[in-house]
């Protein structure tokens, strides 16, 4: 098939650096960063058996990142330790450290691990997997080269225009996104189409994640939904970035992720919150969000004891989930669940009449519900103890224990932000990013910076239902920015108020448990508050209420209108130019929600042509 190539019209042979001249070249670093390389890299490891070797190397970004408390840190390393090193792991890596990780960890059996001693103890074996990973990356160069030159020169004809390279125009105003959650989510889908915005959204994430269903998830590994859609799919004409933001910097002006400025006229926070179990993850690809949400699965589907700490709304439905799934005899092992507050009651912020209900559904699942109970936990030498104020023990080797608590808002960047003037004033001792009504963060200087969702002070259930609206309205107000016209508060002029009361799920069941609604009520349930609304839906469902019904009905708020350039100059910015070629991306896994394919995985495809004649 390919003998075509192996002569060039003189005779002479064709040597392999001058076909891989003509080929993107994919480092490590660069596949790392990019959501569509990404993906594809994932899938060609995929293919031979190796995938575990970059969700490591991806696990271990996120463990230098992660900026919680010293058990956050521990739970990580942990989790890493378990699913990659741990003889007869998961995801075993074929290395040669595993013994003398598992020796230097004996001697700190005693200790909280922190952050460094985890770095240390996986350093070598990380420079291990990295070795073998760069070794994928120059295979899948030569792959490109020898396999299929023609058709993957094709495939970056055809994709020519989706070559991403910033702002084309001066007269663009650049906003950037930092965390693909709802408000991220609901802001670049309003903006991104419009001539007027170019969007860069900048997320630990490759894809949007549809925490609504986690419970769900975890608890029904077999659910076909993916709980995620692409980054790619609704940031169509910008740009997405997956790492950490560093700084905010130069006056406000630009962010720094990956060692690189992204100047913006436009900033958008909403980095969210996350929990200090998977119930919300920064997980940077979806192969190894869904590694962890099937082992938790597998975990809950053998124990025989499960303890969940934390009786709120999320704490509730998981003890639900599985005491359904239980009762409707799914499980090969008869569980017992143990659900503890250490507050005086469960669901706190609801009505004694609805927490009286729950009360009794949970108990009529076989629920065991233990309030005034705080825990402490406290290690030993195989495995964590934690003791109840009211004496009672719960070991790890007896209970699997799924924390639904301890939620941590993700604004720490913002607190260590070189910025002059600070911007650490914005944030309040929660950690919450002080706001107005308009959502514009409370600062004597800067109105072009938004925040929305988890991590602001809004009085408000911090929902996924609240995220979006929220995003609506910084939407709605950069336009109107633009326009000459003065930024509005929620809840005015179309904009739907945050909502301040618990959504909830089956009103005789206190809120918790679900039912099938008609098509009708599914018109309207996001206009009725005693529905957890969104829990009724997938992440497909979601993404075309936000991409297309919310537009023609205002169901989430009042939609800005599109905005086009007022002059169509192709000039670039000074400040984009020199990143505009190092920042070219070929759209190579793009896919639209809906489910319709646009030139799906053309380089797992290439890749994939595994019959090749080297000479």
């Amino acid at each position: 098939m390919f003998s075509r190539f192996k002569r060039n019209t003189k005779g002479s042979s064709i040597h392999l650096n001058e076909l891989i001249a003509d080929i993107p070249d994919f480092s490590l670093d660069e596949v790392l960063k990019d959501p569509m390389l990404l993906t594809a890299f994932e899938d060609y490891l995929t293919q031979t058996w190796s995938q575990e070797n970059l969700l490591f190397i991806e696990a271990m970004n996120q463990l230098r990142h992660e900026s919680g408390t010293p058990e956050d840190i521990e739970k990580i390393f942990t989790r890493i330790y378990d699913t990659f090193v741990l003889l007869d792991a998961p995801l075993e890596l074929n290395v040669n450290t595993q013994e003398r990780v598992k020796e230097q960890l004996k001697s700190l059996r005693w200790s909280v691990i922190s952050r460094d001693d985890a770095l240390d103890l996986l350093k070598e074996t990380e420079q291990e997997v990295l070795s073998m990973l760069v070794l994928y990356t120059i295979i899948i160069h030569t792959i490109i080269a020898v396999i299929d030159l023609f058709f993957f020169k094709k495939i970056c004809s055809s994709n020519k225009s989706k070559i991403n390279t910033g702002p084309i125009s001066i007269l663009q105003k650049r906003v950037v996104i930092i965390g693909g959650g709802f408000t991220g989510f609901a802001v670049g889908s309003a903006l991104d189409p419009m001539p007027l915005f170019h969007v860069t959204l900048i997320d630990t994430k490759d894809s949007f994640e549809y925490t609504p269903q986690i419970v769900s998830k975890v608890v029904n590994a077999e659910k076909i939904s993916s709980l995620r859609f692409t980054h790619g799919s609704y940031i169509v004409n910008g740009k997405v970035i997956i790492g950490y933001v560093e700084d905010i910097c130069e006056d406000a002006k630009c962010v720094k992720v990956n060692d690189e400025k992204i100047y913006f006229d436009y900033l958008v926070i909403g980095t969210g919150s996350s929990y200090s179990c998977q119930l919300k993850s920064s997980d940077s690809s979806s192969l190894y969000r869904t590694a962890g949400l099937n082992q938790i699965s597998t975990e809950i589907e053998n124990a025989k004891h499960i303890l969940i700490v934390g009786a709120g709304l999320v704490g509730c439905e998981l003890a639900v989930a599985i005491g359904k799934k239980q009762q409707d005899a799914l499980y090969p092992v008869k569980k017992q669940i143990v659900l503890i507050e250490a507050r005086d009651k469960i669901i706190y912020r609801t009505d004694e009449k609805q927490r009286k209900r729950a009360e009794e559904y949970l108990t009529s699942l076989g629920v065991e519900i233990l309030v005034n109970e705080r825990i402490t936990s406290c290690n030993t030498q195989d495995h964590n103890v934690y003791y109840g104020s009211s004496g009672n023990k719960y070991s790890e080797q007896d209970f699997l224990v799924l924390m639904a608590t301890g939620v941590k808002l993700n604004t720490s960047f913002i607190l260590t932000s070189t910025n002059e003037p600070p911007l650490d004033a914005c944030v309040d001792v929660n950690g919450s990013i002080r706001v107005r009504p308009t959502l514009q963060i409370e600062h004597w200087k800067y109105n072009n910076i938004f925040a929305g969702g988890d991590v602001t002070n809004v009085i408000e259930e911090k929902t996924a239902y609240a995220a979006t609206l929220a995003g609506v309205c910084i939407a709605r107000n950069i336009c109107r920015m633009e326009k000459g016209k003065d930024p509005i508060a929620q809840g005015t002029k179309g904009l739907l108020a945050p909502p301040t009361k618990a959504l909830h799920g089956v009103e005789s069941l206190g809120g918790l448990g679900k039912k099938r609604l008609s098509f009708f009520e599914r018109k309207l349930s996001f206009l009725n508050p005693t529905w957890q609304v969104l829990k009724y839906f997938n992440e497909k469902q979601f993404f075309k209420i936000v991409q297309e019904t919310s537009k023609k009905s205002n169901i989430l708020g009042k939609f800005p209108k599109t905005l086009e350039l007022p002059d169509q100059t192709q000039s670039l910015r000074p400040e984009d130019a020199s990143s505009s070629v190092t920042s070219s991306r070929i759209d190579l896994s793009r896919e639209g929600a809906s489910g319709i394919p646009n030139d799906k995985h053309l380089l797992s495809e290439c890749l994939s042509k595994r019959t090749c004649n080297f000479e």
